[in-house]
């Protein structure tokens, strides 16, 4: 990934903190911060976000009757975001406590993604027609070309000790669509507290319709500093260009994802 397309937003307090922590052998952690982002990856650079699913191959297509024009399609693989964090052997409680941390029950990982589909070949053929017709089936607004993609996924029995990883995909069907992520970021909760700071990847000066997204991607923070923010919470009040679809990120065990690599990554809590 090259360093200057890579927006990589730590909060300098609890990342500190933490990092200190690791160096003396993890025995401290400030209050409900036990866990901190190490690094995400799928956006900008020499990013490798395009994936095929593992059993897609000639003896599987011929298995179930695929016919030579499915390997011609223009149907792109899956995309494939993943994100690494840490969590600390000592925690402190609300009274300022340490204590061992065993598990965490619960941890709470939110992914936005932010697509342009003017990278889609698909919808830039359909986007001129569309434009005089006033739509298009299953596209009522030609002018929303951009596509947020947002999840908040529970994950449990999460435990300190060694390196954490969890991954959503955007299937094949959708990615021929929507076109290519722009921007990438990651948010980490445990019991509603947020956990560090959203670190967040983005291609170049990312903009939507000539407006540039540095000036939602931060707040100011309880201490008057800025601090990453959840632009997707903003982004829509941005341009009418910007429509939100739920249903289309999925954890990579719901993905043929699952059968490579399973044991690196975390449960998700059964619902």
């Amino acid at each position: 990934m090259k360093v200057w397309m890579l927006l990589a937003l730590t909060l300098v307090c609890a990342g500190g903190a933490y990092a200190q922590s690791r160096s003396r052998g993890g025995s401290s952690a400030q209050p409900n911060q036990m866990i901190r982002i190490k690094e995400i990856t799928g956006v900008g650079g020499d990013s490798d976000y395009n994936s095929a699913a593992p059993q897609v191959d000639a003896k599987w297509k011929k298995k179930i009757n695929h016919t030579d024009n499915y390997a011609k399609d223009d149907a792109k693989g899956w995309h494939y975001f993943e994100v690494a964090y840490e969590v600390a052997n000592i925690g402190t409680d609300s009274a300022g406590k340490k204590k061992p941390i065993l598990a965490i029950p619960e941890v709470e990982i939110t992914y936005a993604l932010l697509y342009d589909m003017r990278k889609s070949k698909i919808a830039a053929s359909v986007a001129g027609n569309a434009q005089k017709a006033g739509g298009a089936i299953g596209w009522d607004n030609p002018k929303q070309l951009y596509t947020l993609f947002t999840e908040t996924i529970t994950y449990t029995t999460i435990t300190p000790g060694r390196e954490h990883y969890a991954a959503v995909c955007v299937p094949p069907a959708a990615t021929a669509i929507y076109g290519d992520p722009m921007v990438f970021s990651v948010q980490i909760k445990v019991d509603g507290v947020q956990q560090g700071d959203i670190m967040t990847q983005m291609v170049g000066n990312a903009s939507v319709d000539g407006n540039k997204l540095a000036p939602i991607m931060q707040e100011r923070g309880p201490d008057g500093k800025p601090r990453p923010a959840a632009w997707w919470e903003r982004i829509e009040n941005l341009s009418e260009s910007v429509v939100r679809r739920e249903g289309i990120l999925r954890d990579r065990s719901m993905t043929p994802f699952v059968m490579a690599g399973d044991q690196y990554y975390d449960q998700v809590k059964a619902e």
